[in-house]
Parts: C-alpha cells; sequence; structure tokens
C-alpha cells in the first residue's frame, strides 16, 4: 500500500511524528475497530471519531476498543451534569491507547477507574 497525495496531505502532521511515520500510517489505515458490547456508548463515540480521523476503520469485525460501561464512565463523571465532559476524556484516553496499540507502541492501558471528575457523585 503506498500513500497517495490526498492521504499524504490529510495525515501530514501524523506522517512527521517519529512514532508514527508511513509505516504507522499504513497500519492506521488497514486497522479495523468495533465497540464492545459494555462499552458506554458516548465514550465510544469520541474514541470512533479519533480513530477515523487518525485513520481507522470503524467496523463490527475489527479489534474491540477497550472503553469501561457506562456506570464506570458515570462514576469517573462524579456528577450527571459531567457525563458529557467524562465521556469526552474516556473517549480520547481509549482511542490513544488503541492507536498506541496498533502501532506497537506498547499494550493498551485500562482507564484508570481510581479517577474522578467532581467530588459531588
Amino acid at each position: 500500500m503506498s500513500l497517495d497525495a490526498a492521504a499524504r496531505r490529510r495525515y501530514a502532521r501524523q506522517l512527521l511524528l517519529g512514532e508514527i511515520g508511513e509505516a504507522g500510517q499504513k497500519r492506521l489505515l488497514t486497522a479495523r475497530c468495533r465497540r464492545g458490547s459494555a462499552a458506554d456508548a458516548d465514550a465510544f463515540a469520541v474514541a470512533a471519531e479519533y480513530l477515523r480521523r487518525a485513520g481507522c476503520s470503524i467496523d463490527e469485525g475489527g479489534e474491540e476498543v477497550r472503553i469501561p460501561d457506562a456506570v464506570a464512565v458515570s462514576r469517573f463523571a462524579g456528577t450527571t451534569s459531567l457525563h458529557e465532559t467524562a465521556a469526552a476524556v474516556v473517549g480520547a484516553f481509549c482511542a490513544v491507547e488503541h492507536i498506541k496499540a496498533t502501532l506497537g507502541l506498547g499494550d493498551a492501558c485500562e482507564f484508570p477507574h481510581a479517577l474522578t471528575l467532581s467530588s459531588e457523585g
């Protein structure tokens, strides 16, 4: 697989990163990922957007993106008013961890369940 001019423009910033480069971008473009059955839907939506922008395909036959369930995201939020923010943070973290694993830069880490955004919950 070769990156055409449009792909080089689209992924120019990623191509400049030593951790990604052309070989890594090609891996991302062939990567397929999916939502796990228990994953929080809002967090997965954020992760899926990051993964698509990185070049990954969202496909039911792909590798599962490890995202906590809705209870864990709510616990992290600490209050219902922060659920959207919590889902965004969890989704972004999980997308980055999935990209790291796809590129062979280590295993995807679990989201640290001891964290919380608010002490109100």
